[in-house]
């Protein structure tokens, strides 16, 4: 076993209510969609990944304030990862990730993974899955460390590779706009080297943890 969970820790976000960044992504009627988001004036529509098949989408103030503060100017689609609700159109609830930059679709990093973090520059990638944290700079792999994962009473999150700690991956429940690019994610991440810091943002992968919190 890789990833050794500390009880303690894990047990407190329970006891809160509405407050954790990570409590209810799996209940209720909410589905995660991606794809390009398109807008045409007021209106939206999801052109989702694997798929022809346009959805509607319904204008919400949040909605809209991502756009503007994430599309470029001029820019009428944009990649965009989010959970809603089904209807006659889908109603966006979180949204985890609107992206300019990057693969898009073909992005399938948080195919596999619990968390994904990175930054462009300096450029670093850190995922948590099942095997414990992986790493890469610059597009190559340096190491995958076994971790100790506590969820804190404030949403946020720690892994620490064992025995040591030396590495250290923070997600943080703020928003948080990647400098380089001004890409949008709905978690901040710090990742700690031998002590050094090197901030970048994260988001939900599509592996579910065997742990709670749910």
């Amino acid at each position: 076993m890789r990833i050794r969970w500390s009880t303690m820790a894990l047990a407190l976000p329970l006891l809160l209510s509405g407050c954790s960044a990570f409590e209810g992504y799996f209940s209720g009627p909410e589905q995660r969609f991606s794809g390009l988001l398109e807008r045409s004036g007021a209106d939206y529509v999801l052109r989702e990944c694997g798929s022809r098949e346009m959805r509607p989408v319904q204008a919400t103030a949040a909605l809209d304030g991502l756009w503007a503060q994430t599309a470029q100017p001029g820019q009428t689609a944009i990649f965009a990862e989010f959970m809603a609700r089904q209807g006659d159109a889908l109603v966006p609830a979180e949204v985890l990730r609107m992206q300019s930059h990057g693969r898009g679709c073909a992005d399938l990093t948080g195919a596999d993974a619990q968390w994904v973090a990175l930054s462009y520059k300096p450029g670093w990638q850190a995922t948590l899955d099942g095997r414990g944290l992986n790493r890469s700079e610059q597009g190559e792999r340096v190491a995958t460390d076994s971790v100790m994962i506590e969820y804190l009473p404030d949403g946020s999150l720690n892994a620490a590779s064992l025995p040591a700690h030396r590495v250290q991956l923070w997600l943080y429940p703020q928003a948080c706009q990647e400098p380089v690019s001004g890409d949008y994610f709905h978690m901040r991440a710090t990742l700690v080297v031998d002590g050094e810091q090197r901030s970048g943002c994260a988001y939900r992968g599509r592996q579910a943890s065997n742990q709670p919190p749910r």
